[in-house]
């Protein structure tokens, strides 16, 4: 097995096996991931996402249940610049175990993990994951994380973070912590940062999730898998989101809605149906 340097990221790991319940039915015919935002599938701007960053080789966790996305991309993307590949996730054991499902693909490298129903929409000149792959490659870490702001009272919906007592999270920087927690209580989490999607990791994450016990939901958690790194003395990074960037975690209907007219908005085509769709509803209520 190969370890790389981690100055050079090549490897991406987009976990896209769940079932997507809480959009059925829309789901009962294609997976979210697949499921459109404004003209491309929601998952295909996170391809090209990876793509803008130097990812070249992308593995996908899939479902049998879900051959669309194979379908769809085949086994190169991007104009064939970017190899993809899957591994199979049966049955779903939480996002730590679908992590682990890629580590003979991975083969020792250093690697991001983007999840395959978050879409980050950023207008900064300097993207998210190239801000995350910096305070990666800057410090000898054992993972980084995206993080973003979120109300303390929504917490319980997230993964937090918990900074180091001589961290200062409020300045837009890269930030050290030394905990996380899975879906606390508003009176118990550690921050208002939490977790948005997207990871790197040394491959010694795979170690760690086997040695994870089930935690929250009786799955394999991978905050529970980066805690017994950080326990062990290894370092993790987190990046925050910045003005002009949000998360879109594209699970329910609300999210999706939301992340459907975001994208729309940001097309110069699309952005006038939409206000003008939109002033048509107003006008229907009204009456």
């Amino acid at each position: 097995m190969v370890t790389s340097d981690r100055s050079r990221i090549r490897k991406a790991v987009i976990p896209a096996a769940g079932h997507g319940t809480r959009l059925r039915p829309l789901t009962s015919i294609t997976p979210k991931e697949m499921l459109p935002l404004g003209r491309k599938p929601a998952v295909e701007y996170i391809v090209e996402e990876l793509h803008a960053v130097g990812i070249n080789d992308i593995i996908f966790v899939v479902s049998p249940l879900k051959p669309r996305i194979q379908e769809y991309f085949g086994d190169s993307t991007c104009q064939g610049k970017v190899r993809v590949r899957y591994v199979i996730q049966e049955p779903q054991r939480g996002l730590a175990d679908a992590i682990l499902q890629a580590e003979e693909a991975v083969a020792g490298e250093h690697f991001v993990v983007a999840l395959g129903d978050s879409v980050i929409v950023s207008q900064q000149k300097v993207a998210p994951l190239a801000r995350l792959m910096a305070a990666y490659q800057a410090e000898p870490a054992f993972a980084a994380i995206t993080v973003e702001r979120v109300p303390i009272e929504d917490s319980y919906r997230y993964g937090m973070v918990k900074p180091t007592a001589n961290s200062s999270a409020a300045d837009g920087e890269p930030f050290e912590i030394d905990g996380l927690v899975e879906k606390p209580k508003a009176e118990e989490s550690p921050s208002e940062y939490a977790i948005a999607g997207r990871y790197i990791f040394a491959s010694k994450i795979f170690d760690c999730i086997r040695r994870t016990p089930p935690g929250v939901g009786g799955e394999l958690q991978i905050t529970d898998s980066i805690k017994l790194g950080l326990a062990e003395g290894e370092l993790v990074w987190c990046s925050p989101l910045l003005t002009g960037e949000r998360r879109y975690d594209i699970g329910n209907f609300q999210t999706f809605c939301e992340a459907f007219t975001a994208v729309c908005m940001l097309d110069a085509e699309l952005a006038p149906l939409v206000r003008k769709a939109a002033q048509r509803g107003k006008t229907v209520d009204s009456r």
